[in-house]
């Protein structure tokens, strides 16, 4: 497989495209979204730039469709070291790990610090094992809270009830809801501003209705929050992911 052509740029309405074309050994013509929201296409040989340029085009809403999604999915960063010192967030504010030996352990927020005492023998794994929990537990009663509130906002969409939840460490999605109809979040999640973890929430409880990305799906999530492309970008300013699981 070989480069065709340089990169080009096509006009879906008034958004513009770029892509690159790579030769294949091929009878179709295939288009990819990456990551990173670039579009490739790998293209039979003999075909022209203007010919794949029209394919581009034709896929244009289904192109700009999964760069929002990939456009979802936050950063990641790496793993803690739970250590004097180090930056921990917490819905949208960020504190000052203080780590001590002490007669307990005991994980508690004072000031601008998060104060973790431990055993003078314990192994070095306790301290974040002791964050995690702290985290953990006060990311249920924060998704609970707004869950439960969310629901009010999602009873213009059919939305009544609240579905079963749970919480799990992802390391590319804040949230998702299953075929079921569970709705599960990313307990990393305490770490944003309480807006931020209400957009994710009504994004999942979106997709009891509509469980892809397509533009009826993006119209029923601007109903019940009509600010949710901001609020996802704050989203991804304010907090990251990262690999410590």
């Amino acid at each position: 497989m070989s480069d065709l052509s340089k990169i080009s740029s096509v006009f879906y309405g008034k958004t513009e495209i770029a892509f690159s074309i790579r030769q294949a050994s091929r009878k179709t013509l295939a288009i990819h979204v990456l990551p990173d929201g670039t579009v490739v296409a790998d293209a039979p040989q003999g075909a022209s730039t203007l010919e794949v340029a029209e394919k581009i085009r034709e896929k244009g809403a289904w192109i700009l469709t999964q760069k929002r999604h990939f456009a979802s999915y936050p950063p990641v960063i790496p793993a803690r070291q739970y250590i004097s010192g180090e930056s921990l967030s917490y819905l949208g504010r960020h504190y000052r790990l203080k780590v001590c030996e002490g007669h307990v352990r005991a994980t508690k927020l004072i000031g601008a610090y998060l104060e973790i005492s431990h055993l003078p023998l314990d192994e070095p794994g306790v301290v974040g094992s002791l964050v995690k929990a702290w985290l953990r537990a006060k990311a249920y009663v924060v998704f609970e809270s707004l869950l439960s509130s969310c629901v009010n906002v999602t009873a213009k969409i059919g939305i009544t009830e609240m579905p079963p939840w749970s919480m799990l460490l992802m390391r590319k999605r804040w949230g998702s809801c299953t075929k079921a109809g569970r709705i599960i979040l990313n307990p990393e999640l305490v770490a944003a501003p309480k807006d931020c973890i209400r957009y994710v929430i009504l994004h999942e409880l979106c997709h009891l209705k509509i469980k892809n990305h397509s533009n009826h799906y993006y119209k029923i999530l601007s109903c019940v929050e009509p600010e949710w492309e901001s609020l996802r970008a704050k989203l991804n300013r304010s907090v990251e992911l990262r690999l410590d699981y």
